[in-house]
């Protein structure tokens, strides 16, 4: 759940800074050459479809990024948890009596 509110908020923000700040960027760089690539007239909207392919690759990033840390920082705590209930002391060879 925490993943998706991610995604969508920045989604969300490169959608906007892209739309705000017209700085090429890539994926959206990638638009306006590719209509013209194909002979299609560029659409009054290619701004829009840049801001949105930044904002879906951006958020993508992002989110798997999230995805990654919070996976790794919740390995300790499953770990140290499982020993608990086993009645692991630390020590190798000795257990709770």
């Amino acid at each position: 759940m925490r993943g998706g509110a991610i995604f969508v908020a920045f989604f969300i923000f490169f959608t906007l800074a892209t739309l705000a700040v017209p700085i090429p960027l890539f994926p959206g760089s990638m638009v306006h050459p590719m209509f013209s690539s194909l002979g299609i007239p560029v659409p009054f909207y290619t701004p829009l479809l840049d801001a949105v392919a930044n904002g879906i690759l951006y958020g993508f990033v992002v989110w798997i990024i999230f995805v990654l840390v919070s996976r790794r920082l919740e390995e300790p705590e499953v770990e140290i948890n499982s020993r608990e209930k086993k009645g692991h002391t630390g020590k190798r060879g000795m257990s709770h009596q």
